[in-house]
């Protein structure tokens, strides 16, 4: 059976897993702070807030037309990239 999904979308699973990882790299940064000696609350709090809206984009996935799963996937492949290469 042929994929319905037009080739230049993506498939409506496509973005979560990049969402997906996106909201593990802030898991992993808001547990290392917590554990660390001194943890900057400042820094704490901005990490909570960015992944809470990762949170919120990843559930607005579920509603998506694929214009806008598109649109979520780019930017979250860019995310995920600058996070990355920030070593932050």
């Amino acid at each position: 059976m042929p994929d319905p999904t037009p080739p230049c979308f993506p498939s409506p699973d496509s973005a979560g897993p990049v969402v997906g990882e996106v909201i593990a790299w802030y898991q992993e940064r808001i547990l290392a702070e917590r554990r660390s000696p001194g943890p900057d609350p400042q820094r704490l709090q901005q990490l909570i807030a960015l992944h809470a809206a990762c949170v919120q984009d990843q559930l607005r996935l579920e509603d998506a037309d694929l214009e806008e799963q598109e649109r979520i996937t780019v930017l979250y492949a860019a995310r995920l990239k600058e996070l990355e290469d920030s070593g932050a």
